[in-house]
């Protein structure tokens, strides 16, 4: 995000430069073991914002103001989670600005509810939401990362949440940026690290000036802070583990955290997705004791061999190898990166190979998501977009503040951008989380922005495939089964996720796992849980969603 001299090229220029410089390193060193076939013609993928026709008004950016600083510029989160246990996602939006809790009424309409929650609306500064079960009462409790620290909501019977941030032992202070639940010392319940992003206060210089236009001065100016472990006692209560975890060697300025078992010994490894320093992929020994692997296996750098402006992050299989791969979106001139995980866990950086390049690098990427849009059986992208100077047009129109939002489609391990699947309209994007709100069986998702009210992509694609839903049930204090690992497996196809909730860029997402599986109308599952345990279910039905149980 630090503003660098090849800002003043044109947008042609950055594109042949992107052929040019992303080219070294990147050709393919085995080929793809995709061997689906392509979409079919007769899926067409189509959103529309359908925000202000349900009710999603929220502002979570600051109007009026201008121009605005580094900390008044990253926020925008965004997390789906039943709070009223009726079967439908709610969404709690959250930025500089405050917090806002919307409950949906069966898909078709969201009403606020901040305030009959028990969350605070005035809560300002607010920066990632993220979303679990802490102390295994069966409800999903919500920590709200600050430019202060962070505060813990527990989500009571009946739908209320509660400040439980001192009784929990929660002693966050500084700039909070993003988090993630695992239970990351195998003890069973869900342990928190907690990302920081840099040092700053509003006596420190905020900006440059550029013609006529001043411009925010991005995280190179400011010193890094780095983020925390924090160990849960097994009741909800934390204490703070980083040093003794071999965390606290981290590089900070994170702005992703996402947890998954990246070399399936079934525990819960950590990558942190950092700005403009190199990012760290800490692999857990399986006693909660980590080292930091990223540049060994290729994921701490670009594909330039150089730090990149690590923002949000998750873990799909795109190329269907039944090994989740690894997205991190990035500052405009820089592609996406997409890291291909090969054997012995290592990563190959394919994002000029396999089509992300050229179509990301003008833009700013802030949420990411994989999701399979049209349930073919191959995993898509959404990418939010949006400056991080709210003058850029000033000097630059063609970039601009305002950007677009981008949904790629997957084609047998390759993507294709698809502009016209989307709304026009630009907006300063940064969460971006996915749901099927109105469980239409197509996944939707919502984007927080900076400049306006949120945007609720309603999926319209048509020709669309079946799908398949499954919530896992774990036994004890992960009952949401975090960490456990779901394979869906139809003839000689299979399909391979891991259970979390938090990924994007300061979202989460709901509990439930969906499958694209095209024609498919029965398919087996087999479902590694977090302890350990298997279970495998035969000829389940698609088109309708599965409650897997830990026996």
């Amino acid at each position: 995000m630090v503003t660098r001299s090849i800002h003043r090229a044109t947008a042609g220029t950055i594109g042949a430069l992107a052929a040019i410089s992303f080219q070294v390193g990147c050709a393919p060193t085995s080929p793809s073991p995709f061997a689906v076939q392509s979409k079919p013609a007769a899926s067409r993928l189509l959103f529309r914002d359908r925000a202000a026709d349900v009710g999603l008004t929220f502002q979570a950016g600051i109007q009026g103001k201008s121009p605005l600083n580094i900390s008044e510029l990253m926020g925008g989160a965004a997390a789906w989670l039943d709070y009223d246990g009726d079967g439908w996602e709610d969404l709690v939006l959250g930025g500089p600005t405050g917090l806002c809790c919307y409950r949906n009424l069966r898909g078709e309409r969201f009403l606020e509810v901040t305030d009959s929650v028990g969350l605070p609306r005035t809560l300002k500064g607010v920066q990632g939401l993220t979303v679990g079960d802490v102390d295994g009462d069966g409800h999903p409790d919500l920590l709200v990362g600050l430019l202060s620290g962070a505060r813990l909501f527990r989500l009571r019977a009946g739908g209320r949440f509660v400040d439980a941030t001192t009784s929990a032992g929660i002693r966050l202070g500084r700039w909070v940026s993003a988090s993630a639940f695992a239970d990351v010392d195998g003890d069973g319940d869900l342990d928190l690290y907690a990302g920081r992003y840099l040092q700053f206060s509003a006596a420190m210089p905020q900006f440059h000036r550029e013609g006529d236009a001043q411009l925010t001065l991005g995280p190179a100016a400011y010193e890094a802070d780095r983020g925390d472990l924090l160990l849960n006692d097994g009741a909800g209560r934390f204490h703070v583990g980083t040093g003794a975890a071999g965390l606290s060697e981290a590089h900070g300025k994170t702005l992703g955290v996402i947890f998954g078992d990246s070399d399936g010994d079934g525990d819960a490894d950590l990558y942190l997705a950092n700005d403009e320093v190199a990012c760290d992929f800490f692999v857990n020994d399986g006693k909660g004791h980590f080292r930091n692997d990223a540049l060994r296996n290729g994921t701490a750098l670009s594909s330039a061999g150089t730090p990149q402006a690590g923002m949000g992050v998750d873990w799909g299989d795109y190329d269907g190898d039944g090994a989740e791969d690894l997205v991190v979106t990035t500052f405009w001139s820089e592609p996406t990166s997409l890291y291909r995980r090969l054997s012995e866990g290592l990563y190959e950086e394919r994002s000029l190979v396999d089509g992300l390049a050229g179509p990301t690098t003008r833009w700013t990427g802030f949420g990411i998501a994989f999701e399979d849009l049209d349930n073919d059986g191959q995993m898509d992208l959404m990418q939010a977009n949006g400056h991080v100077e709210d003058q850029r047009d000033r000097v630059d129109p063609t970039v601009g503040y305002r950007q677009p939002t981008q949904v790629f489609s997957n084609q047998a391990g390759k993507f294709s951008e698809f502009p016209a699947a989307v709304p026009a309209e630009r907006v300063v994007g940064r969460a971006l989380a996915t749901a099927d709100y109105d469980r239409d069986g197509r996944m939707d998702a919502v984007v927080a922005s900076l400049s306006g009210p949120p945007v609720l992509l309603h999926n319209e694609s048509t020709g669309v495939g079946r799908w398949l839903g499954v919530r896992v049930k774990g036994r004890g204090r992960n009952g949401e089964g975090i960490g456990s690992r779901v394979t869906v497996i139809s003839g000689s196809r299979k399909w391979v996720r891991e259970v979390r909730r938090n990924r994007s860029y300061y979202s989460s997402t709901p509990i439930e796992l969906r499958f694209g599986v095209d024609a498919t109308e029965t398919v087996n599952v087999h479902v590694k849980f977090a302890s350990g345990r298997v279970r495998e279910m035969d000829g389940l039905e698609t088109n309708r969603s599965h409650e897997v149980v830990e026996e």
